[in-house]
């Protein structure tokens, strides 16, 4: 009787194979349901600060958002399922503003395309440093700093408009309408950053935009 039992039992490797294969759909059903949960909880968590009302002298707060092309990557579709799956829906619940900057500079070396890291980086020290400079031009003898900065944001905007018109042969009003950006945000802007590229080209920024100089660069002519 027990070598008839013993018939009906799988092979170890079957088992094996079997038990390998139930365990990694379970892993994987059970990841789903708590990432789930966990975003219902942080979307519940946002919608109760966004029904809170916000003081007569209080500014709305944005955020800017970072993406950056992945390790490995040519581009940033992955990080922009991540960002649309997992923290977009928060940022809805939250009722929160938002600018969502996609960084994906590429360069061709012998006929291969590969990605250029830094971008993020030169984006948020450059705007730090803006930040530093209008605080100072604020301060009583600097006026000669606000007419500098102003000089090289004119000619900035003139290269811009030229290389345009260069480009497509539009005429100068209407190369003036393709190098519009638009205003800086006068409240609070805050920072996040999705993908670990990026949150070291973030952290980098801050350093160099907090410690760096402030001189600018003369654009050509």
């Amino acid at each position: 009787m027990f070598a008839a039992f013993r018939k009906k039992l799988p092979s170890r490797n079957t088992a094996l194979f079997w038990g390998s294969v139930f365990g990694v759909i379970g892993f994987y059903k059970y990841n789903n349901n708590e990432s789930k949960k966990r975003l219902e909880y942080y979307c519940k968590q946002a919608e109760t600060i966004a029904n809170e009302p916000i003081g007569a002298l209080d500014t709305p707060r944005k955020v800017r958002v970072y993406i950056a092309t992945p390790m490995g990557e040519l581009g940033t579709r992955k990080a922009r399922l991540h960002w649309e799956k997992y923290i977009l829906p928060v940022f809805v619940a939250g009722a929160l503003d938002y600018e969502l900057t996609l960084v994906n500079d590429t360069e061709t070396v012998n006929d291969v395309e590969k990605t250029i890291r830094g971008g993020v980086h030169s984006r948020v020290a450059e705007e730090i440093k803006e930040q530093r400079r209008k605080a100072l031009e604020l301060e009583e003898g600097n006026e000669e700093l606000r007419l500098w900065r102003q000089a090289i944001e004119e000619r900035k905007k003139d290269n811009e408009a030229r290389e345009i018109r260069n480009r497509i042969g539009r005429t100068p009003g209407e190369a003036n309408v393709g190098s519009w950006k638009p205003e800086p945000y006068p409240g609070q802007m805050d920072l996040v950053a999705v993908g670990r590229e990026t949150w070291v080209e973030v952290i980098n920024g801050l350093s160099e935009g907090a410690t760096g100089s402030l001189n600018c660069s003369v654009p050509p002519l």
